[in-house]
């Protein structure tokens, strides 16, 4: 395998250095490809706004013209049994895509270099939008953003993926690059500190799978020796979250085993969670119930907001205290909105925040709507008694606002 590898790249470089000139152009391939069908040969999708996946498109050397094309691509058409344009809009892969006899995926840059030869597995979108990983055998495509995201949003550590190579730069000619080519490692994860790229790294040695850490520009952060690696909560973990940290080697467990623990950290920290959310749910549905009794024994009575309370005759007394039992409610919704996520302050008073994603969209769809139901019925009361000339201060959970 090793022979055939080295046959092929002393081709292609051969290859670049006499065909330079003809080299494709990325400006080029939006108008060359502009009137030919797509294929479905090949796949590949990006992040886009909102996590959601963007699908990009691939249009065959087979389909186009061969007048159209150069030396170079007619040389990879006669050497692979499919090569093909990657592009979604005005952004172009610098590179070919190509698919050998048996269906492995590789990369050639436009002059005919080889950047990772092909590989069983799928290319799929690193943790930039201008870097993909090469050889991705236990991901599938549609859960990669998902199993990505989860990395982002627990600060876990955990690696993601089992891949054999790295490119960097691929949307710009001049940059487009092998960070980690193939063959350099037996296998390469993805590990996350915070938003920091780093990779798990092994070779297999004396038989035995041992791991080390490099970082997005494949220096070595630690010597590959380790039987496993795992991120250590650093010292800040309690006010930040498991953010920082560091990566700790361990003789004990190996990926798989240091993988299943750390799943069921995050399981147990999810459970806690949910069941936090849901008490949370009952005591605000609680004091939403309570107010409402309130206001039924007001209506029984007399009471009210257009009735006379204790105050001596100005209904004050009453609208004031209708008032503050649904900033209570509303408080309550904000601070279990926000429990484990963030608030926000402006001269010590809350002014906004964010659930940081802790919850389930439908639990917090619930909970945001009985806090826009509290401070409506805060804004009604404080109008009606304005118009009886009586002044009750604003809370500031009338207008706090919570975001997912």
């Amino acid at each position: 395998m090793k022979i055939k590898l080295g046959i092929i790249l002393l081709l292609f470089l051969g290859m670049a250095t006499s065909l330079q000139a003809q080299s494709r152009k990325s400006k080029e391939v939006s108008k060359l490809v502009k009137k030919v069908n797509r294929t479905e040969a090949f796949q590949f999708a990006s992040f886009g706004f909102g996590w959601k996946s963007v699908p990009y498109d691939f249009v065959s050397l087979k389909d186009i013209p061969q007048e159209q094309l150069n030396d170079i691509e007619k040389g990879l058409l006669s050497t692979f049994s499919d090569v093909a344009f990657c592009f979604n809009g005005g952004k172009i892969h610098c590179c070919y895509w190509v698919k050998d006899a048996a269906g492995k995926i590789g990369l050639v840059k436009f002059d005919g270099s080889i950047l990772v030869p092909p590989l069983k597995g799928n290319v799929l979108q690193g943790t930039h939008p201008d870097r993909v990983v090469v050889g991705e055998e236990t991901v599938n495509p549609n859960n990669w953003l998902e199993e990505y995201h989860s990395r982002l949003t627990t600060f876990s550590g955990r690696g993601l993926g089992h891949f054999a190579a790295v490119v960097d730069g691929i949307k710009d000619e001049k940059k487009i690059r092998a960070t980690i080519p193939a063959g350099k490692y037996d296998d390469i994860m993805i590990g996350l500190k915070g938003s920091h790229t780093y990779y798990f790294v092994a070779r297999l040695i004396d038989g035995e799978m041992k791991w080390g850490v490099v970082d997005k520009n494949d220096k070595e952060v630690m010597p590959i020796e380790a039987k496993g690696i795992y991120k250590k909560k650093g010292a800040a973990q309690w006010l930040i979250g498991n953010v920082g940290g560091k990566w700790v080697a361990s003789e004990t467990m190996d990926m798989s085993e240091i993988d299943n623990m750390v799943r069921n950290e995050e399981l147990m920290a999810e459970q806690r969670r949910q069941q936090l959310a849901e008490t949370l749910t009952a005591l605000g549905n609680t004091l939403q119930q309570a107010a409402v009794t309130v206001e039924q024994i007001q209506q029984k009575t007399g009471g009210g907001g257009d009735s006379y309370g204790a105050s001596g005759g100005s209904g004050g007394g009453s609208l004031e205290s209708q008032y503050r039992q649904w900033e209570s409610r509303a408080k309550a919704n904000y601070e279990s909105l926000t429990n484990l996520g963030a608030r926000v302050k402006k001269d010590g008073k809350d002014v906004g925040g964010s659930t940081g994603q802790s919850m389930s969209s439908s639990n917090y769809t619930q909970q945001k709507k009985a806090l826009r139901e509290a401070q409506k019925e805060m804004k009604s009361i404080r109008q009606k008694a304005s118009k009886k000339g009586i002044k009750i201060a604003k809370s500031e959970y009338e207008d706090v606002v919570v975001k997912f």
